[in-house]
């Protein structure tokens, strides 16, 4: 019985060639001649058959998911522009992943429904421990779609995941199911076998000033805060600069300043990314926003960053109860490394300081993150965060 975990990348400007480099590392730390299982991540412009082509042939797996990204996420490194991909040869876990595509304007529940069904129908093994989701950013509701898929998988599964991501221009993502380079889609991976999880999931970002009330909601756009178009609450605060915001996507504004809507029964604020301000000052978010909740606007920093990232690390650390890690994987949130910037690496230091220097990982930068939040009753709920980081622990 045993795992073997290999990863490689690169930034060679020929997309081909840098996933032969990639692969190639991939494949030395392997030490086998094949792979059961290959995680993607590629910045936008690599998001070509040739890369899968490549990678099948050097490392023959039996399945490969992934997803578009701003940045991977290295152990001594983050890449803007390349090729990431993580591969694993095991006795010890074992996986099934299954697509579902044209995901705009679908109830998100009946699709974690769907894709959850079909993941039981792909995954035999009894012994399932972990859902991971990657979706464009047509996947709205989170909350609603965790809650579908664990209708059929149970409600002690986890699942975590990302949205999709591009170079920050916000326009076409891309998800990756074997040879297929799909859009508007959601690729679900599910593992099981002879593992623990362990997860943790932080923001840091704090609340400004007092709270207001989301008194309209229709779906994810949240028509009217304390009575007058919900863009006001942007608009109290930076007056003129604020119009700036609408008719635009994720300004830079609406990134460094969410909103934070808190969730009392739970204990933490849920944050949401303003994609866009329609005409009437409606603000249409990341995910839903739920109708009577307090919200604020909230602000960020570097140094919170990397405590958020601490706390998360931490948090792993306990759930893994004195087993040391065999992968880490980290879906974060690509506001959080606009704002480090250069000092982006830090974050993951803090991470490896906490978690282990020699434990292999891999992530990616993304528009949203799916993950369990630890309450204080001690209950996990899934929910679709913006600007968070999540850690996931394989032992």
């Amino acid at each position: 019985m045993a795992t073997h975990i290999g990863i490689g990348f690169s930034s060679l400007p020929d997309p081909a060639q840098a996933a032969k480099e990639a692969s190639a590392q991939a494949k030395n730390q392997l030490n086998v001649t094949s792979a059961h299982f290959i995680l993607l991540f590629t910045s936008i412009h690599y998001a070509v058959p040739e890369v899968l082509a490549t990678v099948t042939r050097i490392l023959q797996p039996q399945r490969i998911v992934g997803s578009s990204t701003a940045g991977i996420i290295l152990s001594d490194t983050i890449l803007t522009h390349g090729v990431g991909l993580l591969a694993i040869h095991s006795t010890d876990l074992h996986f099934g992943h299954v697509a579902l595509t044209d995901l705009e304007g679908k109830d998100m529940r009946t699709t974690g429904f769907q894709l959850a069904r079909d993941l039981l129908a792909n995954h035999k093994h009894p012994n399932r421990q972990l859902l991971i989701t990657l979706a464009d950013r047509a996947l709205t509701d989170g909350s609603a779609f965790a809650h579908g898929a664990q209708e059929v998988l149970g409600n002690s599964l986890p699942v975590v995941g990302a949205i999709s991501s591009d170079d920050f221009n916000f326009k076409k993502t891309f998800q990756y199911s074997d040879q297929q380079i799909l859009s508007n889609a959601a690729v679900g991976i599910l593992m099981g076998g002879q593992i623990s999880v362990a997860i943790g999931s932080k923001h840091g970002w704090k609340p400004l000033g007092k709270p207001r009330i989301i008194d309209k909601v229709e779906g994810h756009i949240i028509k009217t805060i304390d009575g007058k178009p919900a863009a006001h609450i942007y608009e109290s605060y930076f007056a003129e600069e604020a119009k700036n915001l609408r008719g635009t996507h994720l300004g830079a504004m609406a990134i460094l300043y969410p909103m934070g809507v808190y969730l009392e029964e739970k204990g933490y604020y849920l944050l949401r990314n303003a994609i866009d301000i329609l005409e009437d000052g409606s603000i249409v978010c990341q995910g839903e926003g739920p109708q009577g909740a307090d919200v604020h606007l909230m602000i960020g920093s570097k140094d919170a960053c990397k405590q958020a990232a601490l706390e998360a690390a931490h948090e792993v650390r306990d759930g893994l109860f004195g087993r040391q890690a065999k992968l880490i994987l980290i879906f974060e949130s690509m506001t959080r490394y606009k704002l480090l910037s250069r000092s982006a690496i830090q974050e993951i230091q803090v991470i490896k300081d906490v978690l282990g220097h020699t434990t292999p990982l891999i992530g990616m930068y993304s528009a949203g993150e799916m993950a369990p939040f630890q309450t204080p009753n001690n209950q996990r709920n899934t929910h679709l965060q913006n600007e968070s980081i999540v850690i996931v622990a394989l032992s």
